[in-house]
């Protein structure tokens, strides 16, 4: 394992990455016999066309790409969008409308571009498997469906999903710098902070933070706490005081240039119990099987059971009672979405290749004592890599080896 670097930003993404994501698309829908790919999505139309918006966050204007087997692309958007294609985008036809139009939000423009492109297979696919979704109207999809019939709409995003797991160096590069920026957010995060701050005072400096060392966004801010452990992965942060003896859990997804890093830190409010600290170790170390288990080669399910093997192995030796934590997996893919394929998943059997962005997060349960009665705690640890050619490459800086905390 390669530990992580320092970075600096990497330079814009060149026209030349975009046409080769093109082409390897374009070899893989003739294998899938498509005559053409439809995409309304915003982390697939960006890894196309480069179009780059806030626009997405508005559900008014729909957009959409049309990828031919041969030639370049065409991108359909509102009239109010051109410009955005002419700053942002390398493709240069460009067809729009005035939207809003429900009566035709851009499908009688979608229907004549997808007629347009010869037709071999009968077949075009559009963004229609496990995780994906249409960024336009289901009504508008099922009448384009009925236009362009007896053209069948195939899943396409299948395909996309196995082109985009495999990262170039540019990509690479966009995850490793974000990763950067949130790690030393994160280092710097427990010096800020005091207790009887509350969850939402100490998440929104973090993020305030990572927005000054150059992320973009951090749209995604995780922070509960709890006495003794938390709860839940998932919770957005309240306004509860953090006391003595509690644990605050933040797990933060932030981007530049459009890419995501995903990772997780723990602080303690006072030194941490004997069991606290057994449990981070575990975790810990956990994650350290986790990435040496992450090898090209091997398939993703492997590296779940050695992160599960060494929780197991580890809680037996330091005789915690725990047990595994119900969150389907270990981990998952990262790029232009937080969270993609594949999964870290006992039943993923994706090989993993060199250029593949993945976090480990192995997770356990435990239970905590109370006046009420045993309270069920959660603690998960969780890092970004990269595939490489004989192993895995830190994205994020490895968590410290023991819990942080913030003396009374």
């Amino acid at each position: 394992m390669v530990r992580s670097r320092r970075t600096s930003a990497p330079p814009p993404l060149a026209v030349e990455e975009y046409r080769r994501r093109v082409g390897r698309i374009q070899e893989a829908m003739a294998a899938e016999r498509l005559d053409a790919l439809l995409i309304t999505s915003e982390d697939n139309y960006r890894y196309v066309t480069g179009f780059n918006s806030p626009t997405w966050q508005n559900l008014t204007r729909p957009r959409f790409c049309i990828v031919p087997l041969a030639g370049d692309p065409c991108v359909i958007v509102p009239s109010n969008n051109t410009v955005i294609v002419e700053e942002t985008s390398w493709i240069r036809d460009v067809r729009s409308w005035v939207s809003p139009n429900p009566a035709d939000d851009g499908v009688s423009l979608v229907r004549e571009g997808l007629r347009a492109c010869p037709r071999r297979h009968n077949r075009v696919g559009a963004e229609l498997g496990p995780e994906s979704r249409l960024t336009m109207p289901v009504g508008d999809f099922l009448r384009l469906r009925e236009a362009i019939a007896p053209v069948e709409i195939v899943d396409g995003d299948r395909m996309l999903r196995r082109l985009r797991m495999i990262k170039s160096p540019a990509e690479v590069a966009r995850i490793r710098h974000v990763a950067e920026i949130v790690s030393r957010g994160f280092e710097a995060l427990a010096s800020r902070t005091r207790i009887g701050e509350t969850e939402r005072a100490v998440c929104r400096r973090l993020h305030a933070d990572l927005l000054a060392r150059g992320a973009d966004r951090g749209p995604y801010v995780v922070g509960t706490s709890g006495r003794g452990g938390y709860s839940s992965l998932n919770l957005p942060p309240r306004e509860r005081a953090l006391r003595q003896g509690d644990v605050l859990f933040i797990d933060i997804a932030a981007a530049y240039d459009g890419y995501y890093c995903d990772f997780d830190r723990e602080i303690a409010f006072g030194r941490p119990s004997d069991k606290l600290r057994r449990i981070y170790e575990v975790l810990w170390r956990a994650t350290e099987a986790g990435i040496a288990a992450a090898r090209p080669g091997r398939p993703i399910a492997e590296v779940w059971q050695a992160e599960a093997d060494a929780v197991a192995r580890a809680a037996e030796r330091l005789r915690l009672l725990v047990e595994p934590a119900r969150n389907g997996r270990l981990g998952h893919g990262v790029g232009l979405r937080m969270c993609e394929p594949p999964s870290v998943h006992p039943e993923d059997m994706t090989v993993l290749e060199a250029g593949m962005a993945i976090t480990i997060a192995p997770a356990l349960a435990f239970a905590e004592p109370s006046a009420d009665g045993p309270q069920g705690r959660l603690a998960v640890h969780e890092e970004n890599i990269v595939i490489t050619g004989d192993g895995a490459e830190l994205l994020t800086r490895r968590a410290p080896p023991e819990m942080p905390f913030i003396a009374e």
